[in-house]
């Protein structure tokens, strides 16, 4: 199907756990790759993100949950975004780590990717997001 182009405006949008961050990343340059998840890659007409949400499934040991996003091949990883998050012994009273973050206009080209880590991970941390295709 062709991309709305008048006015311009997602053809596709959606909500959804895009991924589960399991282990610890180690590098924030993105040279070290492998607890690095892909959340999302832009589709064949571009991709707009809203907003991205993490949550910890379980307690939580304080850290930096970070954002890359790489080029229109989807290599050479870029730190774009790192938000902290506090210690919680997550119960019955006490929800456990989140956060959002939000974007008035971040858009991407084909084929490039937004990839999420931790720098600590004690429990897995779901990844959502909103988006919308262009296409």
């Amino acid at each position: 199907m062709a991309a709305n182009t008048q006015p311009i405006f997602a053809l596709k949008p959606e909500t959804k756990v895009n991924c589960i961050i399991t282990g610890t990343t180690t590098d924030k340059s993105g040279a070290t790759t492998a607890n690095m998840k892909d959340l999302l890659t832009a589709s064949t007409d571009g991709t707009k993100v809203t907003w991205i949400k993490f949550k910890h499934v379980g307690n939580s040991t304080a850290g930096i949950f970070l954002v890359w996003i790489t080029d229109t091949a989807g290599s050479n990883p870029t730190l774009f975004y790192e938000q902290t998050y506090t210690a919680i012994t997550s119960s019955t009273t006490v929800t456990t780590a989140e956060g959002t973050i939000l974007f008035n206009d971040l858009q991407l080209k084909s084929g490039q990717k937004i990839q999420v880590g931790a720098t600590v991970v004690t429990s897995n941390i779901h990844v959502t997001s909103s988006i919308g295709d262009f296409s």
